[in-house]
């Protein structure tokens, strides 16, 4: 798992584990084995089930659970949305997010989102970059990124020294000569063979 910026949005963790498995317990509860909150193809019908109730059943079970990272981003993911959330909800949330270990900038993100939402079925954009926005911009010193570049690095310095060094003559094997003995009795046998190959 990697990750390529401190933003919403910007690590494999958050995709392969935290929205993964909201996903999952929504669409338990929905009854709905292809329902996602991350980029569902049909927006209207998933807002509407979190707006019939499902955000509050997922965001009861996430705190039975004691899921603070689940709390934030089945809002997060909401609000992306455009899904009404209660207002005594999205408190919770804001609360939550006091106690939740994120990255700073993540966290800003959010409260700004929770500070700024007008509940009113109009999405809220968090602004985060892609992956590509994100290595373009540098936006962090990425682990991989160096790594890469380190790799690369070494590769050209071993390339460069390998052009410098003189390369041995390659030495001629020594020929091995059969004695006469052997090459007529191979001889011999081959041609016993063609003639075996050839009898009516």
């Amino acid at each position: 798992m990697g990750a390529w910026g401190y933003q919403l949005f910007n690590s494999d963790n958050e995709f392969d584990v935290v929205i993964s498995d909201i996903d999952e317990q929504a669409s338990k509860l929905a009854k709905d084995p292809m329902l996602t909150l991350y980029e569902p193809k049909n927006k209207k019908r998933v807002v509407k089930k979190l707006n019939d109730g499902l955000f509050h059943e997922l965001l009861q079970l996430f705190i039975r659970k004691e899921w603070k990272h689940g709390v934030i981003y089945l809002a997060v993911l909401s609000m992306r949305l455009g899904a009404t959330i209660p207002a005594t909800d999205l408190a919770y949330v804001g609360q939550t997010l006091k106690d939740t270990p994120m990255y700073q900038e993540a966290k800003t993100q959010v409260q700004k989102g929770l500070e700024g939402y007008k509940n009113n079925g109009e999405p809220w954009d968090f602004e985060s970059k892609d992956i590509i926005d994100a290595a373009n911009a540098s936006v962090v010193p990425m682990t991989w990124k160096k790594g890469l570049e380190q790799i690369l690095k070494d590769q050209k310095a071993w390339e460069a020294k390998q052009a410098k060094e003189p390369k041995p003559a390659t030495e001629p094997k020594p020929s091995v000569e059969l004695p006469q003995e052997e090459k007529d009795r191979m001889q011999a046998a081959v041609k016993a063979w063609f003639d075996f190959q050839m009898a009516p």
